[in-house]
């Protein structure tokens, strides 16, 4: 992967130094490397199109790491492996000091989870003997230690081809000694049976099924218009793939979910159960809907999913489906703060809704538009029938027009996508307050491209802008 930090100018490299400080203050993620081992052929980071102002860099000297260590948050899981806007993440156990790394956390943060996205190709057996020192589970009785391992295909010839594996034995052995040594992990799979079959899909869900995996989550296949022909799908293959996980999750232990969840309502519908949890022993049940935590009514799965994780033995009122409509209620054994063993698929965080309320208030808006992407656009008219947010609040869906191809998260929207949809607003719209997300902007309101959402306030001075928080 390049390293294009050698030739940043001085205002570039301040750039740089304040991503890396956003992303460790900001997000609770250690950047460490670009480097990495293999060479997916779906892997974003090759390509990307030279507008964009994003970073790749070799591994972070040790130094550096050690001075970025204060500003993580101790209360909140530290994330390594996961790229944070505009910096580009690769294989963490590339990195020449990642055990040191590692042990220097465990002795500031003794109580804090870690969290290590791999590949899995380089969990030798002296790496698993290390990571096993800093396992084990905290007084809320959480993993201190959870690897997420991108495992995506099983089959050896599949593995060299699509992924550039040249020992694909090698994870094969890692996934083993997580079992081995009682590491907890999480599978991921970049779904493309196009390229891979379905065949292998199944299999490789299985795998990761058999070796213990606490929970597996399938990536829907996206590609942009910047991806070689032979590579691109369409969304169309992304029902093919909801039915299948449909039809094998019902065979697997553990909870498989989709990323993006192409959901369509608010119903906190439990979509998986762990092993081994508090969820487990009090009876959670994959399907059950879950209507209130402790009395009070939830009225989306982030909400649900938030109240039970703050709350001391929650009870949770369910309507389970085989029952015909009867409630129950369960009693989840559990500190405050600490994981339940639910698994739900994300929908509206409580606070943007409250955050579009009470913009709305503020500016005494008539007549608001959010803005928003093809995903949520279901999510947030749920939230206007349902008096979750006010019922004048039009809905605008933007499209990814810069990336193209079957992108469309909000996470990937550009100042061009936003500023070509309000110029295609007609004057009978006239809304007299814009709400945009959040998710494409860093700290200081650039996007990909490194354009600022304010640049949008001069090519539309009469336009009364609000940011919705993440």
């Amino acid at each position: 992967m390049p390293d294009n930090t050698g030739l940043m100018s001085k205002d570039g490299q301040d750039g740089f130094r304040q991503l890396l400080l956003d992303a460790v203050a900001r997000h609770n993620i250690m950047p460490l490397t670009s480097s990495c081992n293999l060479h997916c052929l779906f892997c974003s980071h090759l390509r990307m199109p030279p507008q964009l102002d994003v970073f790749t860099f070799p591994p972070l000297p040790q130094a550096e790491l050690q001075e970025l260590i204060p500003f993580l948050d101790s209360t909140a899981r530290i994330i390594i492996g996961e790229s944070s806007t505009r910096l580009c993440e690769g294989e963490p156990f590339t990195h020449p000091a990642i055990l040191p790394l590692l042990f220097s956390l465990r002795e500031r943060f003794p109580q804090t989870p870690l969290q290590i996205t791999t590949n899995g190709t380089l969990l030798t057996q002296e790496t698993m003997m290390e990571l096993r020192q800093l396992g084990g589970t905290n007084a809320k009785g959480d993993p201190l230690l959870e690897l997420i391992i991108s495992f995506n295909c099983s089959k050896p010839a599949c593995r060299r081809e699509i992924l550039g594996d040249r020992d694909p034995q090698r994870v094969i052995d890692g996934l083993q000694r997580c079992c081995d040594y009682g590491i907890p992990f999480h599978g991921s799979v970049v779904a493309v049976p196009h390229l891979t079959g379905w065949g292998d899909l199944e299999n490789t869900l299985g795998f990761l099924d058999t070796k213990g995996a606490r929970s597996i989550r399938i990536f829907l296949p996206g590609t942009t218009c910047f991806a070689p022909d032979t590579q691109r799908g369409d969304d169309s293959i992304w029902g093919e793939i909801a039915a299948f996980r449909q039809r094998v999750k019902g065979h697997l232990r553990c909870p498989v979910l989709l990323e993006p969840p192409l959901k369509k309502d608010l119903t906190a519908r439990v979509e998986g159960v762990m092993g081994g949890t508090a969820a487990e022993q009090a009876g959670l049940q994959n399907g059950d809907i879950i209507t209130a935590v402790d009395g009070e009514t939830v009225c989306s799965g982030v909400m649900a999913f938030g109240r039970i994780k703050k709350a001391a033995n929650p009870i949770i009122t369910v309507v389970r489906p085989d029952k015909t409509g009867i409630e129950l209620n369960l009693r989840i054994a559990k500190a405050r703060d600490a994981s339940s063993g639910i698994v739900l698929d994300y929908d509206l965080a409580e606070e943007m809704m409250a955050a579009v309320r009470a913009e709305i208030i503020r500016c005494k808006a008539i007549s608001p538009l959010l803005l928003t992407s093809p995903l949520a656009a279901p999510l947030w008219h749920e939230a206007r029938l349902c008096g979750l947010i006010p019922a004048q609040t039009g809905i605008s869906i933007v499209a990814n027009r810069f990336f193209g191809g079957t992108i469309c998260c909000a996470g990937l929207l550009t100042v061009s996508d936003l500023r070509h949809h309000l110029n295609s607003l007609t004057a009978n719209d006239e809304p007299d307050l814009f709400l945009i997300p959040a998710a494409p902007f860093d700290k200081r309101g650039r996007d990909l491209r490194g354009e600022n959402y304010r640049e949008l306030l001069q090519a539309f001075p009469k336009m009364c802008l609000a940011v919705l928080p993440l």
